[in-house]
């Protein structure tokens, strides 16, 4: 295999393997739940070899729980909690929608989902069978063994179709993917799972799955399991077995027999649950008796398979998946706005722009705790100023008000049956100002504790009544949300450290959308249209600042994470040109760039040696405010017995005092307003002392220049 397909391989974004919809789907409403539980995602994302790819893909990246024991699967799941899961989820929803690989559709996905998740409880039966000590890992191996597949089809359908065009039977198919595309499927799952770093034999389970059983003989027995699930996952029940695949593991042919069909009712229970139109016989008929290449190659005639009432649901799964990830994202949204609201009074005016702007809701009038327990009372504020003289009891008999309160879910006047309403009712409707009212219960541990009542037209009441629970997840938000601003400050309002941490892990979402909608958009584009390296530019930076939060978020602060091979030189190009079209042209500065040819690589944390040029070219361009001439050179240097490379960045600014630059490098009270806070050369002045470097200021004839010295190997 070439050097070139192997980099490519590694470097392979694995996101872009398509999940299964009825499972992305029951795992985003189990995420959307206000208390989901970690298990029940853990227990379906293993069911899918995409979302369990991408998270072995990400898992170096994490740190280790405290205490997790296990193999390959336990560790990396391990790393998972609530928000990572709903992130995961709703990328793969987003990628679902917008990236369509040529020639698969559902029935290719469901295909490859069945034979993956069929082979992977072969696997780990025929574990427990040959006494192999860790059955998740070959349930794991079992799940992946043919992730190449789609790998190469996904990194390249057309040549991949054409590639399959006319393989009867595996070996031809390896023999075609060889030769048209210099790697076969074994070969390129195997790839990919080394660049994961996983300390075991995955990826040689993957790698041999097809060998001959003559091969195997002596092979760990991981790659043993793993060839016999294959194998016995795309054998029919009526097809003798081959006794030297089953002599791999010393399995008897009733033996054999028995975890096939165990195994098939596994699978067959997974497709209930989820809803996945049964395979039938009818899709797996074929006059020129092709049937076993076409279910190696995940390839099912639709036009055989008869419509059922699970298929006719199937179609609306991409409707549905679209619109649970944008309700996830909106109320994502609301909840920030909500606790992020720094008084009540902004914390109203969040609850009305969210419903207005989420479900078309423009007149509210609100009802929040009095000082009677029990008892709500009305905001009077603007043209619902009467509704400060109205007091709801949450306990009230008659009200149907009262009585949404009690339920604690939305409920609206014009259902059918049409409600018998209270004078009270009726007074409450007359106020919000239309022909009938929508109430939302405000709750906070499942009690309510507010209520915003909503003006709704005929015209309203279907749309409304579909998004009734979107509507339920946000009063439960709102519900939290007020809780947080009317409890005492010492009970409610947690620690600076601990908002924060709130806020930092909420940015991350909005984040991850953004990176995806860039690949959205870099799909759209020619493979040659120049804003491709503009757009990695922009997705690089997204990563950065993600890898930024995520050091925060875990306790990490700015501990670096060294990376080798980090060429001095292009990262100065690449930021800046980040920072020209924004940032150095609107303030009319030349650039200057001296770079020298002989710099050695660095072994560095990459994401802050950018944080430090972005922050120093920032700081020389606000230096010129009537423009100038920014200078950014380069060269080997020595730091003591080390070589090192040093870093110059020089304006013609009007330069900075001595007593200045004498506390150059601590905080200070800013005082060029906007969004500086007098915290930029103090924090460069860190991350250099962290990557192991020196920076120093020196006084120009005209303006100034920050020296960086930086080690090329960091201790």
């Amino acid at each position: 295999m070439g050097e070139v397909v192997n980099n490519m391989l590694q470097k392979f974004d694995i996101t872009l393997l398509p999940a299964l919809p009825h499972l992305l789907l029951k795992l985003l409403v189990i995420c959307d739940q206000e208390e989901a539980q970690l298990d029940e995602m853990l227990a379906l994302l293993q069911q899918d070899q995409a979302l369990t790819a991408q998270v072995l893909a990400s898992a170096n990246a994490r740190p280790i729980k405290t205490g997790a024991q296990g193999g390959a699967l336990s560790m990396a799941f391990a790393t998972l909690n609530v928000d990572d899961i709903r992130e995961l989820a709703l990328n793969a929803a987003l990628n679902h929608a917008a990236h369509a690989t040529p020639g698969v559709g559902l029935d290719e996905i469901k295909q490859r989902w069945r034979h993956a998740l069929l082979s992977a409880h072969l696997a780990r039966a025929l574990a427990s069978k040959a006494m192999y000590a860790d059955g998740d890992e070959a349930y794991l191996a079992g799940l992946l063994h043919d992730i190449g597949r789609p790998i190469l089809w996904s990194h390249n359908p057309t040549a991949y179709l054409h590639a399959m065009h006319g393989a009867d039977d595996e070996a031809a198919l390896l023999a075609r993917e060889t030769r048209e595309l210099k790697i076969n499927h074994a070969q390129a799952g195997a790839t990919v799972a080394q660049s994961w770093g996983r300390q075991s034999f995955l990826a040689d389970a993957i790698r041999y799955h097809h060998e001959s059983p003559q091969r195997l003989m002596n092979a760990h027995a991981l790659v043993r399991i793993v060839s016999v699930a294959h194998y016995l996952a795309e054998v029919a029940a009526e097809t003798p077995l081959d006794p030297a695949m089953l002599a791999l593991l010393s399995l008897s042919l009733d033996d054999a027999r028995l975890l096939q069909q165990q195994a098939r009712t596994q699978l067959a229970e997974a497709e209930t649950a989820l809803a996945v139109a049964p395979q039938t016989e009818a899709a797996l008929t074929s006059p020129n008796n092709d049937t076993e290449s076409e279910r190696r190659r995940f390839r099912a005639d639709v036009a055989r398979t008869p419509a059922t009432p699970q298929a006719l649901a199937e179609q609306a799964l991409p409707q549905q998946l679209a619109e649970r990830v944008r309700d996830m994202v909106a109320l994502q949204g609301a909840k920030n706005s909500l606790f992020s609201a720094p008084d009540l009074a902004a914390w109203q005016n969040a609850l009305r722009h969210n419903l207005h702007a989420l479900f078309g809701l423009k007149s509210v009038v609100l009802f929040l705790p009095s000082s009677r327990d029990g008892v709500l009372q009305g905001i009077g504020e603007g043209a619902h100023s009467l509704a400060g003289q109205i007091q709801i009891a949450v306990e009230d008999t008659h009200s149907l008000l009262a009585r949404a309160l009690q339920q604690g879910r939305p409920w609206h006047s014009l259902q059918a049956p049409t409600p018998q309403l209270t004078v009270l009712d009726e007074q409450v409707m007359n106020l919000a100002g239309d022909v009938g009212m929508l109430g939302l219960p405000l709750l906070n541990a499942g009690k309510a504790i507010g209520l915003a009542v909503c003006a709704i037209s005929a015209e309203e009441v279907e749309q409304l009544t579909l998004r009734l629970p979107v509507l339920a997840r946000l009063g439960q938000q709102a519900g939290s949300a007020l809780a947080a601003k009317l409890s005492p400050k010492s009970a409610a309002t947690p620690p600076r450290a601990e908002q924060a941490r709130k806020i930092l892990h909420e940015v991350n979402n909005p984040l991850s959308i953004i990176k995806n909608y860039l690949r959205i958009v870099g799909m759209k584009l020619p493979q040659d249209d120049a804003a491709h390296a503009e757009l990695k530019i922009i997705s690089d930076e997204i990563d950065r600042v993600g890898s930024m939060l995520k050091g925060l978020l875990g306790g990490q602060g700015f501990a670096p994470k060294l990376v080798a091979n980090i060429d001095l030189n292009r990262t100065v190009i690449d930021m800046l040109s980040l920072l020209k079209p924004t940032l150095i042209e609107p303030a009319r500065v030349q650039v200057q760039t001296l770079l020298a040819a002989d710099l050695p690589v660095l072994q560095t944390d990459a994401g802050q040696l950018k944080q430090i040029l972005q922050n120093l070219i920032k700081n020389a361009v606000e230096a010129m405010p009537e423009g100038g001439n920014l200078r950014v050179a380069s060269l080997r240097t020595q730091i003591g017995k080390d070589v090192g490379v040093e870093l110059r960045i020089e304006d013609t600014g009007q330069g900075i005092p001595e007593a200045i630059r004498s506390r150059l490098f601590q905080p200070v009270a800013t005082r060029k307003g906007g969004d500086h806070a007098g915290l930029g050369l103090a924090i460069v002045n860190g991350l250099v002392r962290g990557l192991g470097g020196s920076i120093e200021c020196e006084a120009m004839p005209v303006g100034t220049a920050f020296i960086v010295r930086l080690p090329v190997k960091q201790a």
